[in-house]
C-alpha cells in the first residue's frame, strides 16, 4: 500500500493555535518542510491557495508534507476542509494531487486541498506563508 502524503499550508500546520493540526493529522508523520508554487489569500482565519504552474506568477508557498496514518484521515480532512472528492462547484475547495519541492530538494506527489472560488477581493499573503504573513 503506497502512503497517503498531504501537504498543509494554513489552519493544519502544527505551530497555527487553532488545534486542528492535532484533532485531524493526530498520528500522522511529519515528513517535511515543502514548499510549492502558487497565490495566498487570506480568506478569514483561514487561506486560500491557488495553484500556479507558471512560475513567473506565482510565489513559493510555505507549507508541511505529512504521512498520513491510514488512508481513511481523507475523509476525516475533506469533511474538515468541507469538499467531496471529487469536489463539487459550490464547494471552497478541491482536493488534488500535486507536486511539492522539499527543503532539501525533493519532489513529491501529494495531497493538496486547493480553492476553486474567486479570489477577486480577498487580500494576497505575499510571504506565500500563511503564519508569517
Amino acid at each position: 500500500m503506497s502512503a497517503e502524503l498531504l501537504f498543509v499550508y494554513g489552519t493544519l500546520r502544527r505551530d497555527c493555535p487553532t488545534g486542528a493540526h492535532q484533532k485531524y493529522l493526530a498520528g500522522a508523520e511529519f515528513i517535511a518542510n515543502a514548499q510549492v508554487h502558487g497565490k495566498l489569500y487570506r480568506v478569514s482565519y483561514y487561506p486560500a491557495l491557488v495553484l500556479e504552474e507558471n512560475a513567473q506568477d506565482a510565489f513559493w508557498i510555505r507549507g508541511e508534507v505529512y504521512q498520513l496514518a491510514s488512508p481513511d484521515q481523507l475523509g476525516a480532512l475533506d469533511a474538515y476542509e468541507e469538499c467531496d472528492y471529487p469536489a463539487q462547484p459550490h464547494q471552497e475547495y478541491q482536493r488534488k494531487r500535486h507536486e511539492v519541492i522539499t527543503v532539501a530538494g525533493e519532489k513529491l506527489q501529494v495531497w493538496i486541498y486547493a480553492y476553486q472560488h474567486s479570489i477577486t477581493h480577498l487580500p494576497l499573503i505575499e510571504s506565500g506563508d500563511f503564519l508569517n504573513p
